[in-house]
């Protein structure tokens, strides 16, 4: 039987640039796997927003450069798209979660598995689910690798194009075999 246990959370009481968990402290490096779930709303003026997933390893500054790869399926109403985006940032779509003409209480919900960030013989791999609680019934699936085989010590969430919204939520879990 598997285990998961929370091991922090962050609620935003003010806009922020980026969220970051330290995973390289005790009891974050015990775990097989990490699950990363939140609800957050993202700046973008044009509407259509993503946030970005930024890893490190060996407690160092994490990375933003284009060394991910991932691909994601969309889709809203009827209509669907697929997207795949290589040597890039890692990113996971919300859709119309800001605009002029969206309400500032539209947040995406999301569930992000991190695979094996301890392995250290093969890149660390992430699978996402978002979904928009709105009238667009917005959804999309995602994953990613991080092309570096190192055991992941920091996870970072940040908005892609600008600031994570006042009143956005994140829990990291770690999950093992009992």
């Amino acid at each position: 039987m598997a285990v998961i246990e929370a091991i922090a959370t962050t609620y935003l009481e003010a806009d922020a640039a980026s969220v970051s968990f330290d995973i390289n402290s005790s009891p974050g490096n015990t775990y097989e796997h990490l699950q990363l779930r939140g609800s957050l709303i993202t700046v973008h003026t044009g509407g259509h927003a993503d946030f970005t997933v930024n890893l490190a390893t060996g407690g160092g500054a994490v990375d933003t450069g284009n060394n991910y790869s991932y691909h994601d399926m969309y889709g809203a109403g009827t209509g669907n798209s697929v997207a795949q985006g290589a040597s890039a940032r890692l990113k996971f779509y919300t859709a119309n979660t800001t605009a002029n003409s969206n309400s500032a209480q539209t947040y995406s919900e999301f569930v992000i598995d991190i695979l094996d960030y301890r392995n250290t013989s093969k890149n660390t791999t992430l699978m996402g689910v978002v979904g928009l609680n709105d009238s667009s019934n917005w959804a999309s699936l995602d994953s990613g690798l991080w092309d570096n085989t190192g055991a992941v010590t920091t996870v970072q969430i940040a908005g892609s194009y600008g600031d994570i919204v006042r009143g956005s939520s994140f829990t990291l879990y770690g999950l093992k075999s009992s």
